[in-house]
């Protein structure tokens, strides 16, 4: 067999969430002593399909204890879409640490799993059937209307082939764009912070944000756009520090949701508007989004397992990760295929170097 790519360890990509924190956390077991590194274990309030614990894992690496720049990786956002984000973080600890922390004011900061119950039940909400990408809004403000989404849920009581026969009355944008008024839906924000949301919400104020003189912010993402390719999305308004940061780090890379550049279009709730009040004017936060297949076979999986997650809890069925709706749902977001796995490594590493070099400007 031929092959022109450098070395890439493609054991990082792995079959289950335990597998890949137990690899993420043996990676990060091995690595030598650093001036700062602060793990920490937040325990989700449920069990995962095997019935062990659940967690997010929050890994800060520097040289110093007073760093001045920080490059942040988050995986799982998206529950089962934390395979190929778990795998890039895995692949830097074990083939990239060094080349991070070359910088001595650099300090990095892994947020693996940030929802761990999706990621280990196969589901791109967590456990309230939150989206936690549409949960970021302001609920003492009142709630967004998405009145275009009520013909889309409708579609979710008819018969299978309503929507699988490709005649969706609705654009991709109304369908996606996030919504609060059916928590049995899809892309539901919810009505309230999320669990997720509240264990961010309890780290804002950690010391490590109150010194930063700049920050890159990297949530990883699967689904959207051509098979393999990663696109670097921004979310940041035109003419803000943010929107300029992305720009200038990542070039024409960076895909501008506002400026109708993106496969994303804009929408309510985004974990970036997090972020983007964090950081202030001293960096920029993207989603590195890795594409699989069509917009119409996301819908349409994404339906069949809404429907399916549905029917267990109406009738009190256990939730089977060997359903054909379930399988259909992570094969969609995470494709076993080798050159989809190379591909994400490759980017991952030119856009994480990037955002280094981005961070090193003057």
């Amino acid at each position: 067999m031929h092959s022109l790519l450098p070395p890439l360890d493609l054991s990082t990509f792995t079959g289950d969430y335990q597998s890949a924190r137990r690899e993420f956390l043996q990676r990060a077991q091995a690595l030598p002593k650093f001036g700062l590194m602060e793990h920490i274990h937040h325990r989700h309030p449920e069990p995962g399909p095997d019935g062990k614990n659940l967690y997010a894992d929050w890994l800060l690496l520097s040289q110093t204890e007073h760093p001045a720049k920080l490059l942040v990786l988050i995986s799982g956002t998206h529950g089962v879409e934390g395979f190929v984000g778990s795998a890039i973080q895995s692949d830097l600890l074990g083939n990239g640490i060094a080349e991070l922390l070359k910088d001595q004011t650099l300090a990095v900061l892994f947020i693996h799993a940030l929802n761990p119950w999706g990621f280990a039940w196969l589901r791109r909400c967590d456990h309230e059937g939150i989206d936690l990408n549409r949960n970021f809004v302001d609920f003492k403000g009142g709630l967004p209307n998405n009145g275009a989404y009520a013909t889309m849920h409708r579609l979710l009581n008819q018969p299978a082939d309503s929507l699988l026969n490709g005649h969706a009355p609705l654009s991709l944008d109304a369908i996606t764009r996030g919504q609060y008024q059916y928590p049995q839906g899809l892309y539901f924000g919810g009505h309230g912070p999320s669990w997720s949301r509240q264990w961010l919400d309890s780290r804002k104020n950690s010391a490590i944000f109150t010194q930063l003189e700049k920050i890159a912010v990297i949530d990883l993402h699967s689904g959207l756009g051509p098979f393999s390719y990663g696109e670097v999305i921004s979310d940041h308004p035109n003419n803000t520090a943010g929107f300029g940061f992305a720009r200038s780090w990542y070039g024409a890379n960076a895909m501008s949701s506002a400026l109708g550049e993106s496969v994303s279009a804009p929408k309510t709730g985004l974990i970036d508007f997090f972020w983007h009040k964090l950081l202030g004017e001293r960096g920029c936060f993207v989603t590195l989004e890795f594409g699989t297949y069509s917009d119409k076979e996301m819908i349409d999986t994404l339906i069949a397992e809404q429907r399916y997650f549905r029917r267990c809890r109406d009738s009190g069925e256990a939730r089977n990760l060997n359903d054909a709706s379930v399988l259909a749902l992570r094969d969609f977001f995470y494709p076993a295929d080798a050159s989809w796995q190379q591909a994400t490594l490759l980017r991952a590493r030119q856009i994480i170097s990037m955002a280094l070099n981005g961070l090193a400007q003057e």
